[in-house]
């Protein structure tokens, strides 16, 4: 599945907007002769100086369908007619920055969690694999670098007017939604963080889940300050307990893995078994051509998706085999900030994977909760401990 993807074979379950799926092996992007003036329109807009906002208010004043309405209306893709039907600003920025305009396919840009949590999160860019020049381009070259320069001096600006970075920027998560929080100024130096799809589409899509930034601040590092003491108190028994616990939880991961494998493994020896009885049916004279061929295909096609499903399978298995999480790098990183004054940006690099923050008391009826999800998971072996302690 990897080895296909760097060679430009499209897995996606749609197009990107402006272009069509194409048939064949690689089911190369096609121009939509409909949505790809859209797209040469959006990017004009933006390099003459229309910023995405009013891109987008234009684009609604005038009833064009956005891309989740015009895959629903046109494309018959599953949805229900309410979704996204509005164009938002953060749509138009990223249709502006993607490579695919220009004919470029960019791929393996989501990853899971685990072998055992499937949910998908966007890899940083820089870890992506971009195929170049596998479609035809929509936008020009010129077009495309007008573009730039135009964001370029943008970006200069909000530099220049603000210069933040959030700590904990990138980090959150909406619990509802499962979409990253936006941080946003509420003036006198004090910041928020709420989920990024109530921002842009309002309640219809997920309601506010704010929460003032310090406040989050605040939890972040009482909680690792916290994890740090308890280390420090009982090191070599975390540690030990820790190892333990890894080796129990990656031993089930890979006998359900192989287990999984070896089932897809015998439906691929089935599949060739079927074929072949259908080939010697039509030499015998037993089946007609068309009935043949039409049995071959089929099994064809199910054996290339088993086959790709089983090379992403033995990817995460030899990832999971492979990957001893290292108990004594989270201890030493996470004993440095024992007494830290504040929540600085290498520390959330150095300790977290993610932060899921769950909405407000006053909507939900339940009272609020913030799960950490630490770079190791031994937060699991405190917790197991403070647990049996108090019994």
């Amino acid at each position: 599945w990897k080895a296909k993807a760097k060679e430009g074979v499209f897995h996606g379950k749609k197009a990107t907007y402006g272009y069509i799926k194409g048939t064949d092996e690689k089911r190369t992007f096609i121009i939509d002769e409909e949505t790809a003036p859209i797209v040469r329109r959006i990017f004009e807009m933006y390099a003459s100086g229309i910023s995405p906002r009013r891109i987008s208010e234009i684009l609604n004043e005038e009833n064009v369908p956005c891309p989740g309405q015009y895959a629903f209306e046109k494309l018959g893709h599953k949805g229900k007619p309410g979704d996204r039907r509005l164009w938002g600003q953060i749509t138009i920025a990223s249709m502006l920055k993607n490579i695919v305009y220009i004919g470029h396919m960019p791929q393996l840009m989501s990853t899971s969690i685990s072998y055992k949590n499937h949910k998908r999160f966007k890899k940083d860019q820089s870890e992506w694999v971009v195929v170049y020049n596998t479609h035809p381009p929509i936008i020009s070259q010129e077009l495309w670098d007008r573009v730039r320069e135009r964001e370029k001096s943008v970006a200069q600006g909000r530099k220049t007017a603000t210069g933040y970075t959030h700590p904990l920027s990138g980090f959150l998560y909406c619990a509802d939604c499962g979409c990253k929080m936006k941080l946003n100024s509420v003036g006198n130096n004090k910041y928020a963080f709420n989920c990024g799809d109530h921002m842009r589409f309002g309640k219809t899509i997920c309601f506010s889940h704010h929460i003032a930034a310090k406040t989050l601040e605040k939890i972040i590092l009482d909680d690792i300050r916290d994890m740090a003491q308890r280390i420090v108190l009982d090191e070599k028994a975390i540690r030990e307990e820790f190892i333990r616990h890894n080796a129990e939880v990656q031993e089930k991961s890979i006998k359900a893995a192989k287990k999984e494998l070896q089932g897809k493994r015998n439906r691929i020896e089935e599949l060739s078994r079927l074929m072949q009885l259908a080939y010697e049916d039509r030499l015998k004279g037993k089946m007609p051509e068309d009935i043949c061929i039409g049995f071959i295909q089929k099994y064809s096609d199910e054996q290339k998706k088993l086959e790709a499903e089983i090379e992403e399978l033995e990817a995460k298995l030899t990832e999971t085999e492979n990957t001893i999480q290292s108990a004594d790098d989270f201890i030493r990183n996470i004993k440095k900030y024992l007494e830290a004054p504040e929540l600085t940006r290498e520390m959330c690099y150095e300790l977290i994977d993610r932060i899921i923050v769950g909405g407000l008391p006053k909507i939900t009826g339940k009272e609020r909760e913030i799960d950490i999800v630490y770079k190791v998971d031994i937060a699991s072996v405190l917790r197991y401990k403070l647990n049996n302690s108090d019994r």
